[in-house]
């Protein structure tokens, strides 16, 4: 373990290491999307991402850039991500003749959870069945009402935007935040398809940084709200829980036990109100047995999970600084989703046109990417700043 804290502490290591995850996850998008068209040979694009990706990379190096950067460029910058993300949201004028089915997935499932329906045994138009947890459903109604679910990833946007310009008071810092994700191709393609997937991490992050910002001397300072804030986003996607774990274990360890069972007691009984709602309008417990989010959900072997579960708890011991613990989040989270293409690829073949789909999976770990690698920057920043 001694070797791995090393390894988490090595700042340069680990900004460099970060980034090209997130240059990876995104390099992915683009090969599997851009072999699909001919307009552009594949290899041109992979060009011209790459130098624009080295370019960002190397903006810190760039001192004349830090010092044109303010806050007002920044604002800027979130505002013009935020409107393109809008007209994004509308560019599928008819999506039934597209390979999607995320966008009506959500929708159905949203108008069946509302009324009191059962969701996990109907079909979308594609033939597959819906595996939303009610956290986000609970989460997307929001959106739902306004009118067009896929303002979900604007909103999730505008929360991470909110977050960093909190937690960070570099303008640098906050433009390349915003940027690595304004101009992300995994969270473009989901905010295109009006997909939930990373909306669900970017919650969990930024209630993370949060929270930190808010009670970063005892995370426990409001048991009952920590515990009805944690059962929601527990019931978003099941793998948030490696980042959360990793979060509040030790804070959890740390803290006196009334505080413990006022957490647990609220934690419980969110979790299990919404599981009701969602559960309750099934035919019979066979019928529920059969079609529940667990089985739907694409899961890795459980005891794979098993694994990386107990290496988040581990990790959380380990985990004393707020950047030690997305630096944890981002790795773990990552090598879930590594291990889970991976049993897909055996399971379904190595065909590229075919499979190639899973990876998209990999993109949960983005939002912890980018925030790791903004401390980093500030690390470095605050290196260069001290006197010799």
């Amino acid at each position: 373990m001694d070797g791995i804290l090393k390894f988490v502490k090595d700042n340069r290591l680990n900004s460099i290491i970060l980034f090209a995850v997130y240059f990876v996850i995104n390099l992915l998008f683009l090969t599997k999307y851009g072999i699909r068209q001919s307009f552009i040979p594949l290899s041109i694009l992979v060009a011209v991402f790459a130098v624009g990706n080295a370019v960002m990379f190397f903006l810190g190096k760039w001192s004349g850039f830090k010092k044109i950067v303010s806050a007002k460029l920044v604002y800027i910058l979130i505002g013009c991500i935020a409107v393109a993300y809008i007209a994004m949201c509308h560019v599928m004028k008819d999506p039934y003749k597209m390979n999607i089915d995320r966008w009506q997935t959500l929708e159905f499932s949203l108008e069946y959870w509302i009324k009191g329906k059962y969701i996990y045994d109907t079909p979308n138009f594609m033939g597959n069945l819906s595996s939303y947890l009610p956290g986000q459903l609970l989460i997307s109604s929001i959106f739902y009402f306004l009118g067009n679910v896929g303002y979900l990833q604007v909103g999730a946007f505008l929360l991470f935007s909110y977050t960093i310009c909190l937690e960070f008071k570099s303008n640098f810092i906050r433009f390349i935040a915003v940027l690595m994700l304004g101009v992300s191709l995994a969270y473009i393609y989901d905010v295109v398809c009006k997909s939930d997937f990373i909306a669900s991490f970017i919650a969990v992050a930024a209630f993370m940084l949060l929270w930190h910002s808010r009670f970063k001397h005892d995370y426990f300072q409001k048991p009952l709200l920590l515990g009805v804030s944690i059962g929601i986003l527990c019931l978003t996607r099941s793998v948030v829980i490696i980042p959360l774990i990793i979060f509040l274990l030790r804070p959890f360890l740390l803290t006196r036990w009334e505080k413990r069972i006022k957490f647990g007691i609220s934690f419980l009984l969110t979790v299990g109100i919404l599981l009701a709602t969602v559960f309750l309008p099934a035919k019979s417990l066979d019928h529920l047995l059969h079609y529940n989010p667990l089985t739907l959900q694409g899961q890795s072997n459980k005891y794979v999970m098993l694994f990386f579960i107990v290496l988040a708890i581990i990790s959380s011991l380990y985990a004393k600084r707020i950047e030690m613990v997305f630096y944890f989040s981002a790795y773990i989270t990552f090598l879930v989703m590594v291990s889970f293409v991976t049993e897909k690829y055996l399971i379904l073949g190595f065909s590229f046109q075919s499979n190639f789909f899973s990876t998209t999976y990999l993109a949960a770990c983005l939002p912890f990417c980018i925030i790791g690698y903004c401390y980093t920057k500030r690390k470095e920043s605050d290196a260069i700043d001290q006197p010799q």
